[in-house]
């Protein structure tokens, strides 16, 4: 009995140093590239792609924390974003449909392959559903005046 709980405690360590390993150099790679300038310029540069699930350069970097870092993180920069007036409540639903959908992509999908997991499989899956249910109700949820404002 003392055996399989030592196991279990020393299998339950290791995996917490794996998820140490990958989580902590993540974060501070995002800390370092927020003031990165190919990384602050990422709105212009996705922006087409993001208007076609009806999301505007203003959610990009919301979007990006969250499918990154986590959807927590992700929601301290868009209730961040809301405050200021970034973002209108449109937005905000499907910027939030959308890391509901698809978050943490990069992490969850290292520790699951540390688990044996198909990070092709996983990742192509949560993006396609994320990009088909945000840009569906996008199409359904016009915004008001009928188009997609591209101002920031």
């Amino acid at each position: 009995m003392m055996t399989i709980l030592y196991e279990a405690c020393l299998g339950g360590l290791m995996l917490c140093g794996k998820l140490i390993i990958i989580v902590i150099p993540l974060l501070a790679i995002f800390e370092v590239l927020r003031y990165v300038k190919v990384f602050r310029d990422l709105g212009s540069r996705t922006e087409p792609m993001m208007r076609c699930i009806g999301l505007r350069k203003s959610a990009v970097l919301p979007l990006f924390t969250g499918i990154f870092l986590g959807i927590a993180y992700g929601a301290g920069i868009i209730i961040r974003s809301a405050a200021t007036g970034q973002m209108d409540k449109r937005e905000l639903f499907l910027t939030g449909l959308f890391l509901a959908t698809c978050h943490a992509v990069i992490e969850d999908v290292l520790i699951f392959v540390v688990l044996g997991g198909d990070a092709v499989v996983m990742l192509g899956l949560r993006l396609a559903l994320a990009i088909l249910l945000t840009g569906l109700l996008a199409r359904l949820w016009k915004p008001r005046d009928g188009s997609i404002n591209t101002e920031v």
